[in-house]
């Protein structure tokens, strides 16, 4: 576990050299500052200016969902980004025959950033959130953005083959979590389309309730942290 937090607080060494990287660990701050101030002055200054009243407030709570999702992706994304890099400097390799392994490896590049975002993301969702929220729905919230998280960032590092194309895959994996959304805008059976995404069920879960659609949800996570961790095993092969 040494070895792992060694590697981490080398990891953010990185981070801080880097300005990009730096501002996708501040960007969900931004954004909520934006949520949070932003969108009650669009609704009460602007739309209501026009006659469009109440137009952005029944989806309040939506923002919150997404705060907590642009945390935990952005978190976890930084470090996918310095596992690309390391596998562009020839680094992550020599790394990974160290006793720490392939396991402590990815532990202190997306797992640790992962679980920090939730901390993060456990304080911010309270504090910029437009509408009053449970601690137990906050709870869940976290977790399941958090894991959201984890597998945006393993289908980047298994799939792209270097940091450029990684910031492309990122961008697209991105869409892995606003499936969230697609209960909040398309009816009918249609939307199963989209049953193998987690994300999908937790927004299910959002609009419809139902407990059975976060179990289904936790079972498609894990499914897809151990196919993306078995992609990234045999990349590194």
């Amino acid at each position: 576990m040494k070895a792992v937090y060694k590697m981490f607080i080398y990891m953010v060494k990185q981070i801080t050299h880097e300005m990009m990287m730096i501002m996708l660990v501040i960007a969900p701050i931004l954004a909520g500052l934006f949520f949070r101030i932003g969108i009650p002055f669009l609704e009460e200054h602007i739309l209501c200016h026009y006659g469009l009243e109440r137009i952005i407030i029944p989806y309040y709570e939506t923002f919150s969902w997404l705060l907590a999702m642009l945390t935990g992706m952005l978190f976890a994304f930084v470090g996918g980004l310095v596992v690309l890099g390391e596998i562009d400097d020839n680094v992550a390799k020599y790394i990974m025959i160290t006793p720490t392994g392939i396991c402590g490896y990815l532990c202190s590049r997306v797992i640790l950033p992962a679980l920090i975002s939730g901390v993060v993301a456990l304080v911010c969702i309270p504090f910029f959130s437009l509408v009053t929220i449970g601690l137990g729905k906050i709870i869940i919230m976290v977790v399941t953005t958090l894991l959201n998280g984890i597998v945006s960032t393993l289908i980047v590092v298994s799939i792209s083959s270097n940091k450029v194309e990684g910031m492309a895959i990122g961008k697209i994996s991105g869409l892995f979590g606003m499936l969230f959304f697609v209960p909040l805008i398309v009816t009918g059976t249609i939307r199963y389309v989209f049953c193998l995404f987690p994300m999908f069920w937790i927004g299910e879960w959002s609009v419809y309730g139902g407990g059975e659609k976060l179990i289904i949800a936790f079972f498609e996570f894990v499914i897809w942290i151990c196919i993306m961790l078995w992609r990234f095993y045999t990349k590194m092969k």
